[in-house]
């Protein structure tokens, strides 16, 4: 992957090119969007705002003329999906990053929009509930008609269930991509222009007791009440802390010399079993915001 990120960054139409190329691989298989998206930040980090900007402009140009080709009609909104979405949340949070150098602020400053985000849906949708199972039904429609009156009821039923946390789970798992996409640009950077720097700062990541105590507060609430929003929330933050959680494992693994097969095992159950990893290592992010289990165990210090 560091060919690609050399190859992207030597002109800017092999960026837009590699850019445009993988956003509509991503359109396909859909986890190849990150890597869209971690060239976007790698341009961001190294070369500024401006020029993250005018790649993104010429790769959506690009995106929009391959869909137009291969499926005339109106592109706009998988465009504008690609650039708003996907790329212009990368593209931002890489100069946040490039002007403070610290993941905390960086992260938070994405768990803050996409929290505004969840808030606004909210209040600018008076039934969240139905607009997501309208929206579900009707994304599924070819499914449901394909099939029989008793499945498109069970469909309805599960969407029913599902509705009134989906905003804050779509906005989590956007947060999630886009961070994803930043630690990649930002190993790719470390790789090509700063050997060695990215482990350290990686490994130090650290939200604080603060954010800690936000996130079990919410998750609370939202148990209690129960309180949708908050739970959704509660999501949101959880995302900081699942990738503090990862953060933590590789110091402890670096700081006690163990081997690498104790990471591949657990990136293993990550594909294996995600949710159960996403709420184990969360919670271990979580804990270690209050313990600092790696100044306890002999590891790196964290970020201040």
């Amino acid at each position: 992957m560091q060919i690609l990120a050399e190859f992207a960054m030597k002109s800017r139409g092999r960026a837009v090119g590699a850019v445009a190329g993988f956003g509509i691989g991503g359109l396909f298989l859909p986890p190849v969007s990150i890597v869209s998206s971690a060239l976007v930040a790698l341009i961001g980090l190294r070369l500024g705002l401006g020029q993250a900007l005018t790649v993104l402009a010429l790769a959506s140009v690009l995106l929009g003329a391959a869909l137009w080709g291969m499926a005339p009609g109106n592109p706009g909104p998988v465009v504008l999906l690609a650039g708003a979405v996907q790329w212009l949340p990368v593209a931002l949070l890489a100069e946040l990053l490039r002007r403070t150098v610290s993941w905390r602020v960086t992260l938070k400053a994405g768990a803050l929009v996409a929290g505004a985000g969840v808030v606004l849906m909210h209040a600018l949708v008076p039934d969240a509930e139905a607009f997501w199972v309208r929206a579900g039904m009707e994304l599924l429609q070819p499914l449901v008609e394909a099939g029989e009156e008793p499945a498109r009821e069970e469909l309805e039923a599960m969407l029913a269930n599902l509705a009134p946390y989906l905003a804050g789970m779509l906005a989590g798992i956007v947060l999630l991509s886009v961070a994803l996409a930043m630690v990649i640009g930002r190993y790719w950077q470390a790789a090509l222009y700063n050997p060695g720097a990215f482990g350290p700062e990686f490994r130090a990541l650290q939200l604080g007791p603060g954010v800690s105590a936000a996130t079990a507060g919410l998750f609370l609430l939202g148990q209690l009440l129960p309180s949708p929003l908050a739970m959704e929330l509660a999501f949101i933050l959880g995302v900081l802390f699942f990738l503090q959680g990862i953060a933590l494992m590789h110091a402890l693994t670096h700081a006690r010399g163990m081997s690498v097969f104790w990471l591949a095992g657990m990136y293993v159950l990550m594909v294996l079993a995600l949710p159960q990893m996403f709420l184990l290592l969360a919670t271990i992010g979580v804990i270690d915001a209050w313990l600092d289990i790696r100044r306890r165990l002999g590891g790196e210090p964290p970020e201040s």
